[in-house]
């Protein structure tokens, strides 16, 4: 069904959508956290006696409440930039997930309702019954927890469709196999650890910069606990984000092929790297702050072990085949690197003790790296899967020849070589419209002879 399609001024339409999304993800990002950490961070000032946890659970819940109206202001356009730039899209996509669309506008009130409410405004008033209030601040957490997976839901079966995209006078209103398709739960739990990992390295890092900026001894203090305990944990929490990446990764192998070789050797590969190299930034510049920082040996042990799992999940991941120098090289620079890193953080440790102003510095640096990883993140998974809204099922309206090739390729080229892209070019082939008619004849090869003229096409355009 062709429905109207609103052209954009200035800039693309993808421009104007991201700018919106990725003004509003960072934004509901760090409020899930926040309302996640705040009543655990609450509950242990209950329970130590420590009024330090208390003033940062609460300081925690008074900036979401700055947050809340730009985040749902900037929720709100959205899906009025979606309604009108792809509406076949909007149509089909909110008739499939009407119901998942109103159960999270019903969680959305009452996390509000109770974050206002019960746990914001009755904080001074509740110190003589603190287990109720933390009780409401789980209640705040479950309900913003909700919300994140309403949306995940409906994001990955964008990448990984359980279920048909129905026509737009086709109501559904709400599909259990689409809903819960292969890459909800890893899309879940990735997103759950990399919210609360990128937002505590990132608030460490500005706690940092306050404590170093204080001038009452008291103030100092406080920032400095502040920025120790939350950097930790979001150091720590971060190594749970391969694993569950990892897994994510065979999920898109498995029911999204084509955007799995996009990521780890595609048009999306420089920026999948870009994210490893942010990563690794953040790992070397944390990793050097705490080792240098802490003494306790539980805390650099549990560290270690850390870094030395990022070993294995790189073992196991598929390699990067994008890079020079093929699979050898890539799997020799990861082990290296490593082994580098443990044994320098290591040696840092034998002067641990008071940091200088130059370590708050790489706090805050090693949060902004951890920022930008996980925008890029988000981009590198929307991108991966063009030209299509969703997963070959629906063609983008603004798609590009060149881009619906390319996916051609990747689909019956790339997938039955097993190869990357820059593999297949390295051939350094004369005559590619032959050898595509060559490779067409091999047996159990299904490319048609249209698909084959495009094939050549699009390597004879893009790799002369």
């Amino acid at each position: 069904m062709d429905l109207p399609v609103i052209e954009t001024p200035i800039f693309q339409r993808w421009v104007w959508i991201g700018e919106v999304a990725f003004s509003h993800i960072p934004i509901a990002t760090l409020i899930t956290a926040f309302l996640v950490l705040a009543p655990i961070y609450e509950y242990i000032g209950y329970r130590t006696r420590d009024l330090r946890y208390d003033r940062l659970a609460k300081s925690m819940v008074f900036f979401v409440m700055i947050l809340y109206s730009p985040g749902a202001a900037l929720g709100t356009g959205i899906p009025m930039f979606i309604i009108g730039l792809w509406p076949e899209f909007w149509a089909r996509w909110s008739n499939l997930f009407f119901w998942p669309l109103m159960a999270q506008f019903g969680f959305f009130l009452l996390d509000v309702i109770f974050l206002f409410f019960f746990y914001h405004l009755l904080w001074e008033r509740m110190q003589n019954r603190k287990r109720l209030h933390i009780f409401f601040g789980v209640l705040t957490a479950i309900f913003a927890l909700a919300i994140q997976a309403v949306w995940d839901g409906l994001g990955s079966y964008m990448t990984t469709p359980g279920a048909v995209l129905p026509q737009v006078n086709e109501p559904v209103g709400w599909s259990a196999p689409a809903f819960f398709n292969p890459g909800f739960l890893p899309l879940f739990f990735h997103r759950f650890f990399g919210n609360i990992s990128y937002t505590m390295l990132l608030t460490g890092g500005v706690f940092a910069l306050r404590q170093w900026r204080q001038k009452d001894p008291k103030e100092k203090a406080y920032f400095g606990f502040a920025a120790d305990l939350t950097f930790t944990v979001g150091f720590l929490t971060f190594f749970a984000m391969p694993f569950v990446g990892w897994f994510f990764a065979n999920v898109m192998q498995q029911h999204a092929p084509v955007a799995f070789y996009a990521v780890m050797g595609g048009h999306t590969a420089s920026h999948f790297t870009l994210k490893l190299g942010l990563i690794a930034l953040m790992l070397l510049a944390g990793g050097g702050y705490l080792f240098t920082r802490h003494r306790t040996k539980a805390l650099r042990i549990a560290m270690t072990a850390g870094l030395a799992s990022l070993y294995i999940v790189l073992h196991l991941h598929p390699p990067l085949r994008w890079l020079p120098g093929g699979e050898f090289l890539w799997r020799l620079f990861y082990t290296a690197a490593l082994f580098a890193a443990i044994g320098g953080f290591w040696y840092l440790s034998r002067r641990a003790g008071p940091v200088g102003e130059r370590w708050k510095w790489a706090v805050f640096a090693a949060g902004l790296a951890a920022f930008f990883a996980f925008t890029l993140g988000g981009f590198v998974r929307e991108r991966s899967r063009q030209p299509y809204n969703v997963y070959k099922q629906q063609v983008k309206v603004d798609v590009l020849p060149a881009e619906a090739d390319r996916f051609l390729v990747y689909d019956k080229c790339i997938g039955c070589h097993h190869k990357s892209l820059n593999d297949i070019t390295r051939a350094a082939v004369a005559d590619w419209e032959r050898r595509v008619e060559m490779e067409r004849q091999r047996p159990g090869a299904e490319i048609s002879a249209e698909e084959a003229a495009r094939i050549g096409r699009y390597l004879k355009e893009a790799f002369p």
